[in-house]
């Protein structure tokens, strides 16, 4: 966790965005790459000129790495960078990703297919049920959820996903920073299933600038995006031009032409977006509709004796449940897990000589797929 570190030094400098940050990391090749350099190197990269190489060293005098990680274990926070394994592949994809993104809960099931379900934040009744139903349906089909935890249509989603399958919130704050503070509770829902994520520090209030770089990761993270309600200038139609940006599917929800919140949206339509009438619309569009057939559905589980799975240990159980029949790196389990590398190669040695697992050439793990459901 140390060498995180000093990737959360380097994106808490002030004026460093993520191109700027791209270009110190391919000319020094890591974070502590770029903490160990001397003053000089900095006028050898593109774009940085003397006053950000002063901002570099000063910021070293500032920075207390103790005090970071100790935030960081506090609230149970987890950090991925762009350089790790088990980054999400399709944000790595986009231009510009976000160098680290912080994150509490789960995203060992990350890089499933993905969908964004975003909207209106004083929604309809209509627009609400939609969401939820949607986003059930979708979830039941094997699909994350991706929304932004926004009253609304966000709202909805979330709480649609949840009841049969994963999602992700994505914040314009710190991790640390639930916003809106009424839904902490779904916060702690999510984190249970999925995970809540952000690409700002902890402590990051949420201000308004904050949202449309949230809303490119939730474009970022998905196949496609689908603006259930909308008004005319509503921060979801911001997600859709970026999920366009980014090469990726936009759908809509056609709406009641006498509504603000259907204007967005049925314009989205008249400019191309893909009309949803039923969830084989958007399954079809992306080429998922059997998204849940055991050779691409990746996280069938299969469970062993009943007896075996009860005389596990709670920490063997919270790793056998990690664990899924395609294969996952050493390191993707760590970063899902509060133990250290010497404790996680134990337990799961101790599921191999139970016979629920096997280890793979590479230091890959998978769950035996000869037990029956």
């Amino acid at each position: 966790m140390e060498e995180k570190a000093y990737w959360i030094w380097l994106s808490k400098i002030d004026g460093f965005g993520s191109r700027r940050i791209k270009k110190l990391l391919d000319y020094f090749g890591d974070a502590e790459g770029i903490w160990h350099a001397d003053k000089e190197l900095f006028d050898n990269v593109s774009g940085i000129g003397p006053s950000l190489s002063q901002k570099i060293i000063e910021s070293r005098k500032n920075f207390d790495f103790k005090s970071e990680l100790k935030r960081l274990n506090k609230f149970g926070i987890k950090v991925v960078t762009l350089q790790d394994k088990c980054y999400p592949k399709l944000l790595k994809e986009i231009y510009d990703p976000p160098p680290i993104l912080y994150y509490k809960g789960n995203i060992t099931k990350i890089n499933k297919p993905c969908i964004a379900v975003v909207g209106s934040r004083k929604c309809t009744q209509y627009g609400k049920k939609i969401a939820t139903k949607l986003s059930q349906r979708l979830a039941e089909k094997g699909l994350n959820i991706v929304s932004g935890l926004a009253y609304g249509i966000d709202t909805a989603a979330h709480q649609g996903a949840l009841k049969s399958g994963v999602t992700y919130a994505i914040l314009g704050s710190g991790v640390d920073v639930i916003y809106p503070k009424e839904n902490e509770g779904l916060a702690q829902k999510i984190m249970k299933q999925g995970a809540v994520i952000s690409s700002f520090p902890l402590t990051t209030k949420p201000i308004g600038k904050n949202f449309p770089l949230r809303n490119r990761i939730i474009s970022g993270l998905c196949l496609g995006t689908i603006v259930v309600e909308a008004t005319k200038k509503s921060g979801s139609l911001i997600t859709a031009n970026l999920a366009l940006n980014q090469g990726r599917e936009v759908f809509a929800i056609p709406g009641d032409i006498t509504k603000k919140q259907s204007v967005g949206t049925n314009q989205l339509i008249q400019v191309g977006a893909k009309l949803v009438q039923k969830l084989d619309d958007v399954l079809d569009e992306l080429h998922l509709s059997n998204v849940n057939n055991e050779d691409i559905k990746s996280d069938l589980e299969y469970k062993a004796d009943k007896k075996v799975i009860e005389s596990l240990s709670q920490q063997q159980q919270k790793v056998y449940r990690l664990l899924t029949v395609e294969s996952q790196q050493f390191e993707h389990l760590l970063d899902a897990v509060e133990l250290n590398s010497a404790q996680l190669n134990s337990l799961l040695l101790e599921l191999e000589v139970k016979g629920l697992i096997r280890q793979l050439a590479g230091k890959k793990f998978k769950l035996r797929d000869d037990v029956k459901l």
